[in-house]
């Protein structure tokens, strides 16, 4: 049971029960669709909250205008969003079944009193591995032996380990910073940018947004894990991946907007990329007929690095249920989504 959950014992004193509306949609992703096993197992952790919530459950939008009349709080990816305020008078909280919010934009959608909320962190055990995966892949020019495998090339490409490599993480938050512990502990310098530029134990060195191109020339592995918004699409293009040196790896985890397609291809096939490995495409998913699949040393996976079929619900419901927990008690939420800065 989570640390916060309390007894049946302790549970709530509250005459009305609180009403949860669960939307999920047919044609999302397993790891975007709660289940009521799911669901079921998280109450049983949550046992303060099993006693007094009651919940519906709608898919493709088939009862949402009824059920989210009487709904306090929400938890979905893909809903209707037009006419949330009228349709919706007590919904105080929409927890998002993913941690970016980009597909939302703009958030002029969102009525006053309403928070929206993110799973920040449920995604963290198994993108920390993906990010150890790719930063060895990296390392070791697999994607440039994958090439050469493709071209049916005997090219013997001899690597050093990576301890003692330089590494830059774009974007220290909760996966960022997951990677930079994992980097560590391979005997990587870690160089990060975060917004806030709060240390972290993992980091070597910590810098401000504004430090970016100073920094990419020092670096034999940029990593790129920051919120798309408005003011960071396209963030990395041809003018950064000049200033980087010739040879470095490339990795990308976040989101396919953050990088100019056209402009990592270009470094790809010029050689001032030695290799990339990005786990998302802009567009995505990438048309068939894009150049991109062809570029030279470079591995695309199709967006599925950072969540865990297994507990990435489970997961976002310990979220949700904290701060269901939390509104019910007039406490401030957690992963709360800042409209403003539109992440």
């Amino acid at each position: 049971m989570p640390p916060s959950a309390k007894s049946k014992s302790e549970a709530f004193s509250r005459t009305a029960p609180f009403r949860i509306h669960i939307e999920n949609e047919t044609n999302l992703m397993p790891v975007f669709t709660v289940y009521p096993n799911q669901y079921a197992a998280a109450l049983q952790r949550h046992p303060d909250l099993a006693a007094i919530v009651e919940t519906s459950w709608g898919i493709d939008g088939d009862v949402f205008d009824q059920a989210i009349g009487s709904a306090d709080a929400m938890i979905g990816y893909r809903f209707p969003r037009q006419g949330l305020a009228e349709k919706a008078p007590r919904l105080k909280l929409v927890q998002v079944l993913g941690a970016g919010v980009d597909f939302m934009l703009p958030f002029d959608w969102v009525p006053k009193g309403l928070t929206l909320t993110t799973n920040c962190g449920a995604h963290v055990p198994k993108a920390s591995q993906s990010a150890l995966m790719a930063l060895l892949m990296a390392n070791a020019q697999i994607p440039k032996l994958v090439t050469a495998q493709r071209r049916r090339e005997w090219n013997r490409i001899f690597t050093p380990t990576v301890a003692g490599r330089t590494l830059l993480i774009v974007g220290v938050g909760h996966i960022g910073g997951g990677a930079a512990e994992e980097a560590k502990k391979l005997g990587m310098k870690v160089i990060g940018i975060r917004r806030s530029t709060t240390p972290h134990p993992a980091v070597d060195e910590m810098h401000g947004p504004t430090a970016l191109h100073d920094l990419l020339p020092r670096a034999d592995i940029v990593l790129v894990n920051i919120s798309l918004t408005s003011t960071t699409r396209f963030i990395i293009g041809r003018e950064e991946f000049k200033r980087m040196k010739r040879g470095a790896a490339f990795i990308n985890m976040s989101r396919g907007g953050l990088v100019d397609p056209k402009a990592l291809e270009e470094a790809l096939r010029t050689d001032q990329l030695g290799c990339a490995i990005i786990d998302v495409t802009y567009p995505e998913p990438l048309p068939p007929g894009s150049s991109l699949w062809d570029a030279p040393n470079l591995m695309i996976t199709p967006h599925v690095l950072s969540d865990d079929l297994e507990q990435y619900v489970p997961r976002t419901l310990d979220i949700f249920f904290d701060n269901v927990r939390r509104q019910i008690a007039g406490k401030p939420f957690t992963n709360v989504v800042d409209t403003e800065r539109e992440y």
